[in-house]
């Protein structure tokens, strides 16, 4: 169930914020869970559900809840290893630890196919089998997606969530560095982009009056 709203590859946070009611989806949530022969295996919560985290919550109990259920059924371990999952976290399938980032974010599973896998087995290249877009904030298995890391700011993001690639060298690029202008630039006369390290081939200058960016081939 991916109640976030977003599409498979768009980061989480909508802006206007989505109007989707906790309350009035939980009581649907719980019907669920609580059901005979439950084969729920995934949750994605609203982005917004998870900005300010409390333990006296509702939401905060459902995840709990979800937790107990996963607890009834049988073992659940890695495919590839056979380590017993999850081991994070307190042994929790959703994080109920409110001071940290993946607060409410379900563990060791794959957004796209729903098998489970631990942190640690990595493939023939030592790309993890199971890795966090830091675009999209899914975990993701290297058979749905491969992951590259962003050639500005070294972070580990979905391939299909990079949108943009160095005019230069061809390497990707995330949008948030893009947007922040993290080492990177994008010349606002042709719209090419260059990751830090070609952003000194290209001169990109940025105007001290207006902010304008150029790059030196424009």
């Amino acid at each position: 169930i991916d109640l976030s709203l977003v599409g498979e590859h768009q980061r989480p946070n909508i802006s206007p914020e989505p109007q989707i009611l906790c309350e009035l989806v939980l009581p649907n949530l719980d019907s669920i869970i609580a059901s005979e022969g439950c084969l729920l295996r995934y949750v994605q919560f609203p982005q917004v559900w998870r900005e300010e985290p409390s333990t006296a919550s509702e939401f905060h109990a459902f995840i709990g809840r979800y937790n107990q259920m996963w607890a009834n059924r049988e073992e659940i371990s890695c495919l590839e290893c056979n380590q017993n999952l999850p081991y994070l976290s307190g042994n929790e399938w959703i994080d109920t630890n409110t001071l940290r980032p993946d607060y409410a974010t379900q563990y060791n599973t794959c957004y796209g196919c729903f098998k489970h896998y631990c942190y640690e087995c990595t493939v023939v290249d030592g790309e993890g089998k199971l890795d966090c877009c830091h675009s999209c904030k899914r975990d993701c298995c290297v058979d749905c997606t491969k992951m590259h890391v962003c050639r500005s700011c070294e972070i580990m993001n979905c391939h299909n969530c990079y949108e943009v690639e160095c005019h230069i060298c061809s390497e990707t690029i995330c949008s948030e560095c893009i947007e922040e202008g993290n080492d990177c630039c994008k010349c606002e006369d042709c719209n090419a982009v260059f990751c830090s390290s070609c952003n000194v081939m290209a001169e990109a200058r940025t105007c001290g009056q207006c902010n304008y960016r150029c790059c030196n081939y424009c």
